[in-house]
């Protein structure tokens, strides 16, 4: 079976599952089984992980947004067996994907971040996923009276759903063999929620008289992600399979802003979660108010 170029938070969640025939039940694989590995592996590119640099925070509403590119999983991993029938997936993920982001200055040098994907049908999928994060920096190191270092600890976390065909996909249905995977016309509706929360700290400065800002810094997170099956083949018979799986993932990070105009910046980073993958973004940030 090979899915065809979802949307990343459609069809790569749990890529490379099949469904069992009749099967409704609970799964919990280990941590060491391909399902929960794949599950973590695609829940890393939807961790609301900082975008800017640690620094003075400003009273007032900023809008970014960026772009995270995502490598195809090693086919070693993408054969599963444990919750559903064994087979070798050839997987053909998107690419990349989206985050909008909106920051929110407020006294005591405390930011409040926000991100939210509406539940908009997009390539056969439905996201409707919601990050939130709080923040607070302080000055590290000052030089001759400037302040040059700063550090940041962070909170966050993403609540949400996302529906599409992702264990059988129209490509994927067949009707010669009733007891093989995916036997029906009619594809699967099946549910992702990428529950997880974490804690981050970073430290950064900034150069080239404040127009580079570079940063690094690491984290925790605590993945507790549930996938529900929902196919009903071509007998009738209805798969409701729920996996369950509770994770806890270290990550890394690095990454910098350039000002390229006015106020607005580029950003990128690279995001590494050591049992996982590593990833890469890009973006744009910039303030769209102030106050005193």
């Amino acid at each position: 079976m090979s899915f065809g170029r979802e949307p990343l938070w459609c069809a790569a969640l749990v890529a490379g599952a099949v469904v069992a025939p009749a099967a409704a039940a609970q799964c919990r694989p280990p941590a060491s089984s391909n399902e929960a590995k794949l599950l973590a592996y695609y829940a890393a590119p939807i961790v609301f992980a900082p975008q800017g640099t640690p620094g003075p925070v400003t009273r007032g509403l900023a809008l970014g947004g960026e772009l995270t590119y995502i490598p195809e999983p090693d086919p070693s991993l993408q054969r599963t067996g444990l919750c559903f029938t064994p087979k070798q997936e050839s997987t053909q993920l998107s690419p990349v994907f989206p985050r909008p982001r909106v920051a929110l200055g407020l006294p005591g040098r405390l930011l409040v971040e926000a991100s939210y994907l509406p539940p908009l049908k997009v390539a056969g999928a439905q996201a409707n996923m919601f990050s939130g994060a709080i923040s607070i920096s302080r000055m590290l190191l000052a030089l001759d009276g400037r302040p040059v270092l700063y550090g940041a600890a962070r909170v966050h976390m993403t609540r949400g759903w996302v529906r599409g065909a992702i264990t059988c996909a129209k490509s994927a249905l067949q009707t010669r063999d009733s007891s093989a995977p995916c036997y029906g016309t009619s594809p699967s509706r099946d549910t992702f929620h990428p529950n997880m929360w974490g804690i981050d700290g970073s430290i950064g400065r900034a150069f080239v008289s404040g127009r580079l800002d570079l940063y690094a810094g690491g984290g925790v997170n605590w993945l507790a992600p549930r996938f529900r099956v929902g196919f009903t083949d071509g007998r009738g018979l209805v798969d409701r399979t729920r996996v369950e799986v509770d994770l806890r993932r270290a990550a890394w990070f690095a990454g910098g802003s350039w000002r390229v105009l006015g106020p607005w910046s580029a950003t990128g980073q690279v995001y590494g979660v050591p049992a996982d993958v590593t990833l890469f973004r890009l973006g744009v940030m910039g303030p769209v108010a102030r106050w005193r």
